[in-house]
């Protein structure tokens, strides 16, 4: 067992000058990368209540909460919205209304969907919905989320976090395409210790959502479902220092939580979801303890598995030893929640000390990476740790 690290160690080599002209005052200092250290991810605890960037070049970490948004606009050349995954946001589309102020709970759908779904003793059925009410039955995360994969439906952003695979998918720039769409608003972050881990509290309710682009910023028009008098409007001009810009319907504003796209390598999101398999069902799922990788931010990484003498472990991996070939660029989900084992008989969870990460950041650092806690020393889950170590730097 690793034993967990008490002082957050960051080893920062000093800023050298890099040039200095005879002709001009003008200095440039640079700041070498991190090289390495220990760091307490602050998640919060038994709730896992922050989402957790972390730049590891600098060793800083970004707590942000995770019911601070619900939906996210992309400042790429594409016209895309994410989901907050870590708050089980999903959303639908009802294809063929695009008048928000038309849509309440007893609107019928402009054609019947039939959708795959799981019932109470978790066996594959089919269910035909004619009404936004019935519609939205199945679409909170969990294992009664309606869906289809074979037929590319699903409520939720897949897993691996690419463009293409959003729920809202691509929003046009002719404004008629847009559709309107019933976002389920995630759950709340609970507050009651109960001894365990504790991530998903009560359902924080349902509103209809309308996203038009004209290519350089969004308009998102949001009311209550019900509301059939008027819509309330927020609009985004994309900023491409970012790879999302984050939205509140709650409280209907801007908000920040991302950092600067160049200023993060890890999400340790604590709680993410998605609709997909688990074995050969398919469920909205649900998982603790996960961490994504800055994929839309060019960071590339992979899982090293170590096995008998044919793998170096982590204290003997090198920079020779990196494979470039292995990094994975498309994928944020590479480490997810594969780093742990949960004992379901005990409840007891573990780092899994066979496995640990190559890096590459966007400024092309490399760097190495273990979890070495995932539980306090008394044993409460939302405590995670993690050790990293410069391995080379083009800076």
């Amino acid at each position: 067992m690793i034993n967990r690290f008490f002082t957050l160690m960051l080893f920062v080599t000093a800023s050298v000058l890099t040039g200095c002209s005879n002709d001009d005052d003008t200095i440039t200092i640079t700041t070498p990368p991190s090289s390495g250290g220990i760091i307490d991810l602050e998640v919060g605890g038994f709730n896992q209540a922050n989402r957790v960037y972390v730049d590891l070049s600098t060793g800083n970490q970004t707590p942000v909460r995770r019911d601070s948004w619900e939906i996210a606009v992309y400042n790429g050349s594409e016209n895309r919205v994410y989901l907050n995954s870590a708050l089980l946001v999903s959303a639908a589309e009802l294809v063929g209304i695009n008048d928000i102020t038309t849509v309440t709970e007893s609107s019928a759908l402009s054609a019947p969907l039939t959708l795959n779904a799981l019932d109470q003793t978790f066996t594959p059925t089919t269910v035909t919905v004619n009404t936004v009410a019935e519609l939205i039955e199945g679409l909170p995360v969990g294992y009664y989320q309606y869906g289809d994969l074979d037929a590319g439906i699903s409520f939720t952003d897949n897993k691996e976090g690419g463009l293409s695979g959003t729920a809202f998918g691509d929003i046009s720039t002719t404004d008629t395409d847009n559709n309107v769409f019933i976002v389920n608003l995630g759950n709340d972050i609970p507050t009651a210790n109960n001894g365990t881990i504790n991530t998903t509290g009560d359902s924080r309710g349902f509103m209809k959502v309308r996203v038009l682009t004209n290519g350089n910023s969004y308009t998102i028009q949001y009311a209550e479902l019900n509301n059939t008098v008027d819509y309330s409007e927020i609009t985004v001009t994309k900023d491409n220092s970012y790879n999302l810009t984050t939205v509140s319907l709650t409280d209907e504003q801007v908000v920040s939580a991302e950092p600067e796209s160049s200023e993060w390598d890890i999400d340790f999101g604590g709680v993410f979801s998605f609709y997909g398999l688990q074995g050969t069902l398919a469920a909205g799922l649900t998982y603790s303890d996960y961490t994504l990788h800055n994929t839309l931010g060019g960071v590339g990484l992979y899982q090293i598995t170590v096995e008998g003498d044919t793998t170096p472990i982590y204290s003997d991996f090198s920079l020779a030893d990196i494979n470039e070939n292995n990094l994975i660029y498309n994928d944020r989900a590479v480490v997810g929640s594969g780093w742990r084992s949960v004992d379901f008989m005990t409840g007891e969870t573990s780092v899994k000390e066979n496995t640990y990460y190559v890096v590459k950041d966007s400024d092309n650092n490399y760097y190495k990476l273990r979890f070495t806690a995932v539980e306090s020393e008394t044993g409460e889950r939302g405590y995670p740790q993690f050790q990293y170590e410069l391995l080379e730097s083009d800076n």
